[in-house]
């Protein structure tokens, strides 16, 4: 397979969908952007495919039944988490302006020096850090929060376990990846873990501060919060001289086919 050069910032425009309303509405509209990725082709089908993935396994787990305390709630909850970057997206590549830290993740797409996996990162990074909270806050206002603690854990405890799985795929993509891993079996899963946990960490920080406020009241609250998560999004990108070497040795054999990693990373 010819690898694929100049990858394109956005796909090709088309008008907005409406928000989703359903689960399978949200994973409809992911593998709209996914497929639209692999046709330009387009980076946002990184995290796009790894997002559709994570929603599918929510949407078994809620068919299971045995999951969840709540599944209408986490329903809810899914719908609304995953609306905000959809939103996010279709705001950015109509050429509005989305919070500062989903820009800085998709201004990152048409750079050729991040890693696929500083992609999923700065996905991970806006998605979770901010966009989560924000969803739990809205599901469960006021007092309501407190309930939802157990089932916010859970659907984390779904994104834990496709980190083992994700890291495999991207060795990959990325082989000397795979060597460092070989190297030192816990550096890449704990740069995944430690992401998601801080990310977990801080999402719920940001909705109990949300949820006893009226919506009204959260945008300043958001706006210096986003802030951060962008300031965050900023050392993923470039974390520091030492760190950087790493990250040119691992990009020298990382394959540069757009469309074939993004098939690799939505499995």
């Amino acid at each position: 397979m010819a690898p694929s050069t100049s990858p394109s910032l956005v796909p090709a425009p088309s008008p907005s969908p409406a928000p989703p309303t359903t689960i399978d509405e949200v994973i409809q509209q992911a593998n709209d952007i996914i497929d639209q990725s692999l046709r330009t082709p387009s980076r946002i089908g990184y995290f796009t495919a790894l997002y559709e993935r994570v929603t599918v396994n929510v949407r078994r787990a809620l068919i299971a039944g045995n999951v969840f305390q709540d599944n209408a709630r986490m329903a809810r909850l899914d719908v609304v988490f995953a609306s905000r970057f959809l939103a996010a997206w279709n705001t950015w590549s109509s050429g509005g302006t989305p919070t500062k830290s989903w820009k800085m993740a998709f201004d990152a797409l048409d750079q050729d020096s991040p890693l696929v996996l500083q992609h999923l990162l700065l996905g991970m990074n806006a998605h979770i850090n901010l966009d989560l909270g924000i969803a739990a806050a809205t599901v469960a206002p006021g007092p309501q929060l407190a309930a939802l603690k157990e089932d916010f854990h859970r659907i984390n405890a779904l994104l834990s376990r496709l980190v083992a799985v994700i890291e495999v795929e991207l060795g990959e993509i990325s082989p000397r990846l795979k060597r460092l891993e070989a190297i030192s079996p816990d550096g890449e899963n704990a740069v995944f873990n430690f992401a998601m946990d801080a990310a977990r960490e801080g999402a719920w920080l940001l909705a109990e501060i949300l949820a006893p406020l009226p919506q009204e009241k959260w945008g300043p609250i958001i706006e210096a919060h986003d802030q951060v998560v962008a300031d965050l999004g900023k050392l993923i990108l470039h974390p520091g001289a030492l760190a950087e070497g790493l990250i040119a040795w691992i990009r020298e054999a990382e394959s540069k086919d757009v469309a074939y990693n993004i098939q690799v990373t939505g499995g």
